[in-house]
Order: structure tokens, then sequence, then C-alpha cells
């Protein structure tokens, strides 16, 4: 439904107003299935119960079906975000699209929950994907197009601390009703928060500052061509000259205004050497989260002999020390720029990934799986939690603030719906890169050389992401706008 069509009618005001935009968009981020949000994670705990009781998936196997279940979705994100991005910047509405794919969210979760065998459970988890993808760069999109440029910044933040919660409360919803409720009114929450989203995206009506802005600056301003952008680009690339203050990319001449072919968009960002590190800090972030949720639940039910509401709580001790520590960190590299916070942060996930490994059967024997074993676990995701805190920054806020200045400077150069989606699917594509290789990576080694060797290996390449911090600190930026985004 296009904005012109909707400048009357009952509660227009508070409806297309901008907090109750932000809203809808930050409670469907909340309960998307993309980035390891509520529904994503909802599955997590319960899992294992689901391949036994209801798929009867032999003990042997739960491991390699628990990859499975994970790289599935994984690898349908990753194939679908540019191709999300490309159609979502060719729509001037974003409502309908958001209503439809949520509405793909939702019947991928009956799926999941009517499962009885694994193929339907797969194509559940397909459906989710789709969904939650698009959910997540549209909803994106559709915020940057509606606070303008003085919000950002304090918008995104807002936002990431809700939609990061979504992690927290998935987990802890379902492995805590399961055993309480049962399993069917575990998964009637998940598909009445699905309702109450659609409900809320029926009754939001667009109000996008940002279209209008480069609608009005198009009219009025010079022209850009495609080879002034990338030769910008590639100037700034190899500028010797440019401190920890230099953005992403260069900003573009001024002279004309044409749009830019796609190919053009991703070049500009894909040559960029800051750029690169960022999205290679940010794939190893999806790739260790989703290397817990991949041998984390099998792991602690085998060797502790835990339920699902004590997996529950390991995931909240990983999860909730950024939603303390966010602002605080945030600050504390505005104060002394981000090279040794987030260095400092690097060692220490790997440190406390190689400590998850030492209690248990093929760890060492001073821990062992009793209490000490236990506590040994539940500390090391303590400690990785609050390194994560360290490392965590804001992507998004930094693919924001590129977009909205190369659009600035030349106005109508990504086409005219902006270039917000396609931008958003690169981030996200970094991320999901990171989640198909976790579950893979992590279920094969576990397998194959243990539990311990698995976080050995995971804990090398944390070591390996603070060597490229430390090594390459001129691509790193002062502040809170040079923050790795290390996860959502």
């Amino acid at each position: 439904m296009s904005v012109g069509r909707e400048t009357s009618g009952l509660g227009h005001r508070w409806r297309s107003s901008r907090v109750f935009i932000v809203t809808c968009i930050t409670f469907a981020l909340f309960t998307g299935t993309c980035r390891k949000t509520f529904l994503y994670s909802f599955i997590v705990p319960i899992l294992q119960v689901m391949l036994r009781d209801r798929l009867h998936i032999d003990d042997s196997k739960a491991q390699s079906t628990t990859t499975t279940v994970l790289f599935v979705h994984a690898f349908v994100c990753a194939i679908t975000s540019p191709l999300t991005g490309q159609i979502s910047d060719r729509i001037s509405s974003r409502k309908a699209p958001l209503l439809i794919v949520l509405g793909a969210e939702l019947f991928g979760t009956v799926l999941c929950a009517v499962a009885t065998s694994l193929p339907v459970l797969i194509v559940g988890r397909v459906v989710q994907a789709i969904g939650g993808n698009a959910t997540w760069i549209i909803g994106l999109a559709t915020i940057a197009d509606t606070v303008g440029s003085d919000n950002t910044s304090r918008t995104l933040s807002t936002v990431s601390m809700f939609y990061m919660s979504g992690m927290l409360v998935g987990p802890i919803v379902s492995g805590t009703l399961l055993p309480l409720v049962g399993y069917w009114p575990t998964w009637g929450t998940a598909i009445a928060v699905l309702t109450v989203d659609m409900l809320m995206r029926i009754l939001m009506i667009e109000n996008p500052l940002e279209k209008k802005k480069n609608q009005g600056m198009k009219q009025n301003g010079s022209t850009t061509s495609n080879g002034d952008v990338e030769s910008s680009v590639r100037e700034a690339n190899h500028n010797g000259s440019a401190d920890e203050t230099t953005g992403l990319l260069a900003s573009p001449s001024s002279e004309s205004s044409q749009t830019a072919s796609s190919d053009n968009f991703y070049r500009v960002l894909l040559t960029n050497p800051q750029a690169l590190t960022g999205m290679a800090c940010h794939m190893t972030a999806g790739l260790v989260l989703t290397s817990l949720d991949t041998t984390l639940p099998l792991h602690v039910m085998r060797e502790f002999d835990w339920d699902t509401a004590r997996i529950s709580l390991m995931f909240l001790l990983v999860q909730i020390p950024f939603l303390i520590l966010g602002p605080f960190t945030g600050w504390l590299k505005d104060r002394v720029g981000s090279k040794v916070p987030t260095g400092v942060g690097f060692v220490g996930s790997g440190l406390m990934m190689w400590l998850l490994g030492v209690p248990g059967k093929d760890g060492f024997s001073f821990a062992g799986i009793g209490e000490r074993g236990q506590l040994i676990y539940a500390a090391s995701l303590l400690g990785l939690g609050l390194s994560r805190s360290l490392t965590t920054g804001s992507g998004i806020l930094e693919m924001t603030t590129v977009i909205r200045d190369l659009q600035a400077k030349s106005p109508g150069i990504f086409g005219p719906n902006g270039g917000f989606s396609r931008g958003y699917s690169l981030t996200n594509l970094s991320w999901t890169a990171g989640m198909l290789v976790g579950p893979v990576l992590s279920g094969s080694l576990t397998q194959t050389v243990g539990y311990y060797y698995m976080n050995f290996t995971f804990a090398l390449l944390l070591k390996r992401d603070f060597e490229l911090t430390i090594g390459n600190s001129n691509n790193m930026r002062r502040g809170r706008r040079i923050m790795l985004y290390f996860s959502s």
C-alpha cells in the first residue's frame, strides 16, 4: 500500500507517527527468525526433545540432524539476502512486503510445530528463514527511511537493544514452558507473538521522511557519474594518510546524479578494506554463536544431565552481559578508541571458548562432569558473554551512515528508493555466512575430534580476529560508530 493512499483514516496521526513505526519494526526484528532473534532461538532448547519424541531420531544421529536443521536455515538466509535487498529497493512501499514476509514466518512456524518427520521440519525452517531474512532487511530499511539522519544513531542503538533481547527471551520461553505446560502451548506462544506482529503491521502507515528528503534533493542536486564514485573510493582505499576518523567510503563527487547499477553498488562496498575487515569479524561472530546452538544443548544433556530449563539459563549467561554493558562499552570506545577494547574482547572470547571444552569426559580430568565441571562451564559462558560485550558494535549504523552520505552527496545514486535494503543485505550476508559454516564445522569437529578440540579450534579463529583488529588498526574508526558489528 502506498503512502499516498493512506493520507487519511482512523488514527492516521498515531499510526503514521515515527514512534509507532519504529515500535512496529522493532517488534518485527525482535520476533524474526534471522540473526538469532526470538523465533530463531526459540527452537534451540527444545530441538533435542522434538528430534527424540516427535521425529524419533536415534540418539547417535541427533548431532548430525541438529547440524542439518541449523545449516538449512543459514543457507537459505545467505542465498536470499542479495535478492531480497534488490527487490526491496525497487518497491516504493515496504508495508505490504513486510506483511507478506511475516505471513511466511507464521506459516513456517506452524510447519515446524506440526512436523513429525525431518523433511517437514526442514521445509518449515526454510520458509521461516525466507520470511525472517526479508523481515530483517526490509524492516531496517523502513527505519532508515523513517527516522532521518539526525536521529539515526539514537534510534538504531535503541532498536538493537530490543531486538537482541529476542536472543534471550526465545530460548528462555521455550525451555521454561515445555516442561511446565507441554509441547503445543509452548509453540502456541510463538504463533501468538507472530499474530500480534502482523496486526501491528496492518495498523502501521508508512511515513518515509528519508525518501521525501532524497527526492527534494534530487530536484535541486547536481550529478555524479558511476566512475566518479568508484574513483573516489579507490583513492580513499589507497590513501595512506587516512586516519582513524576516515569513513568506510570516500565522499563521491557531487557533479552528477545518475543512478548507479547494482554491480557498482556492491563493488563500492566490497573493495573497501575497512568494510571487509568488519565483515570478516562479523562472520566469525555468527560462526561462534551458531556453534553454541549446535553443540551446547546436546553436550550438557549428555555430560551433565541438564534439562531444557537449565539449558535456557546457559544461553542467558551468554546474552545478558551485552544488554547490561552495551552502553558502557560504547562510551569506553568513544573515550579510548576501538583498538584496545575490541582486542581485549577477542582475547577473552578465545580464552572462554577454550575453557568451555575443559569440563567433560574428553576434557581435563581435574574438571570432570561433577559440580566443579558444571561451575567451570557456566562461568565460561558468562565470561564469553562479557567478552562479546566488548566486540559487539554498530555495523548497521555504519552501513546506514555510509549509504546516507553517498545519497546526500549524489541524490538518486542508488535509485529512487535508495540503497538501504541492499546495504543491510550485505551486512546480513556476512553474518549468515557464519551461521552457514558454524553448525557444519562445530558439529563435524565434535563428532570427529571431540568437544574439547572443537572449542580449541574456535578459540584459534578468535585469536586470528584479534590479530586482524590489532594489525589493521588504521581500518578501525574511533567511537561507537567504528565498533565491529559482532552480533546482533
